[in-house]
């Protein structure tokens, strides 16, 4: 079983929350480097929602509970912290956002890295727009869809261990080695209350994505950046990587823009300028 994570820092916390069926381990790396930085770190294990560490999904729970163990970390972590920006990776991201709806006026700001929407990915089969009806169909949530190549990275050496890790053990850094139906739905559940809550979403983000997302396409987080209430939003594209951003080869440049947008909510809060608007930027692979 997978444990939360924490790294105590300055008063400033992050809460980040890791992707579906998966775990605290794919934000290790860069809850590190935030540490290095001066930052309280939080990654969250969620119960029902993430990876067990054999690969079972026996104690899926649905949406409102995810929605409801991600507020509670929220309220725990903000009892300590004066200022908490809350965020995470693919899913994780889409239920910081729900978060964010839901206590928008205590949040610092979100940080949304492969957030996901939809399952839109140029890796996925065809077959994924049949996946609402298994909500409807004997044992549909039963059914189980098994982790391929290229396991949401680009990186050719950290690809091979991931599979090596999910042939030996069924789970990864990158997650579990399948998906059941039944987390599918939630989640699906979850993405579409998100959408409707976006507008009311008024905190500053950044969002990260890779141009070549497999599993959910830039279309993701345009949307989210066109929808979110917020006036201080920013959309950084990654030319060299996949899905899985903070592991795959601009790993360090997601940490760099990161400590960008946090440093800038700390200049703004002192010197409360004019909003900027929407930004578009398109990074540069290294």
């Amino acid at each position: 079983m997978f444990k939360s994570i924490s790294y105590p820092g300055g008063n400033t916390a992050i809460l980040l929350f890791h992707g579906l069926s998966s775990s605290p381990l794919e934000l290790l790396m860069l809850g590190r480097g935030l540490q290095r930085a001066g930052y309280s770190v939080y990654l969250p294990y969620l119960p029902g929602y993430g990876d067990d560490g054999q690969g079972r999904h026996r104690h899926i729970t649905d949406s409102q509970d995810w929605v409801r163990q991600a507020v509670d970390e929220f309220d725990r972590v903000r009892e300590r912290h004066e200022h908490v920006i809350v965020g995470g990776l693919c899913i994780g991201a889409t239920l910081a956002l729900q978060l964010a709806a839901l206590r928008d006026d205590k949040i610092a700001g979100i940080i949304a890295m492969s957030v996901t929407l939809m399952y839109d990915g140029w890796s996925l089969p065809w077959y994924r727009i049949l996946l609402p009806l298994a909500a409807h169909v004997p044992f549909g949530e039963r059914y189980s869809f098994r982790e391929g190549a290229p396991y949401g990275v680009k990186d050719e050496r950290m690809r091979s261990w991931i599979a090596r890790e999910m042939n030996h053990a069924e789970s990864s850094m990158a997650g579990s080695s399948t998906l059941s139906a039944r987390s599918l739905i939630e989640a699906r559940r979850l993405y579409l209350s998100v959408r409707n809550a976006l507008p009311s979403i008024e905190a500053p983000a950044l969002i990260l994505h890779a141009i070549e997302d497999e599993m959910s396409s830039p279309r993701n987080a345009e949307y989210v950046l066109r929808h979110l209430g917020s006036r201080d939003s920013r959309l950084v594209m990654l030319r060299d990587s996949y899905h899985m951003i903070t592991l795959d080869r601009e790993k360090d440049r997601v940490l760099d823009e990161i400590r960008h947008f946090l440093a800038s909510i700390a200049i703004k809060k002192r010197e409360k300028p004019a909003a900027t608007g929407l930004v578009v930027s398109i990074a540069n692979a290294r």
